[in-house]
C-alpha cells in the first residue's frame, strides 16, 4: 500500500521538475530579449524559450542550478514577499493587442549559440517527438497556447 507521504513527495518532485524547466526556459527567453532590437520581453521570446528548453536538453550544471532555484521557490518561507512586485520606475509593455493578430512567432537576428538554436528549434518544432510523457505534455501546452493566442510556429 502506498503511503500518503510517498505520494506527496512524488507530487512535490514533479512540481519541482516543472518549475526548474520553466525557470530555465525563462532564462533562455531573457537571453532572446537581451539580444533583440527592442529589449522587451514579449510572447515570442517566451515561446522561443519554452520551445528551446523542450528540445535542447539541459546540461548537468543547468539541471543542478534550475533544481536548486525551483526548490528555493517551493520552500522559501521568506518574509520578503514583495520581491516580485513591480518597482515604480519599471517599464511595463502591454502587448495583449498584439496577440489578437495571427502571425508567425518572430525571432531576433542574433547569431549567438542560443539565439541560433532557438531559430533551428522553431523550424523543427512541428516534427519534434518528445522523449517522454512530460515532454509530450509540454509540447501540447505550447501548441494549445499558441493556437489560443494566434501564434504560428
Amino acid at each position: 500500500m502506498t503511503d500518503i507521504t510517498d505520494i506527496t513527495a512524488a507530487q512535490n518532485s514533479l512540481i519541482q521538475v516543472i518549475l526548474a524547466n520553466t525557470s530555465s526556459a525563462m532564462k533562455i527567453s531573457n537571453t532572446l530579449c537581451d539580444h533583440s532590437q527592442d529589449k522587451v520581453l514579449k510572447a515570442d521570446e517566451i515561446i522561443g524559450g519554452l520551445i528551446y528548453r523542450l528540445m535542447i536538453p539541459m546540461t548537468d550544471e543547468e539541471i543542478t542550478e534550475s533544481m536548486a532555484s525551483a526548490e528555493a521557490l517551493m520552500y522559501d518561507d521568506s518574509e520578503d514577499e514583495d520581491e516580485g512586485d513591480i518597482e515604480e520606475n519599471d517599464f511595463i509593455v502591454d502587448d495583449r493587442d498584439d496577440l489578437l493578430i495571427t502571425r508567425t512567432v518572430r525571432t531576433n537576428q542574433c547569431n549567438c549559440d542560443i539565439c541560433s538554436q532557438v531559430r533551428v528549434c522553431l523550424c523543427n518544432f512541428k516534427d519534434y517527438v518528445p522523449k517522454d510523457e512530460l515532454g509530450d505534455k509540454f509540447k501540447r501546452s505550447i501548441i494549445d497556447t499558441c493556437r489560443a493566442h494566434n501564434r504560428i510556429i
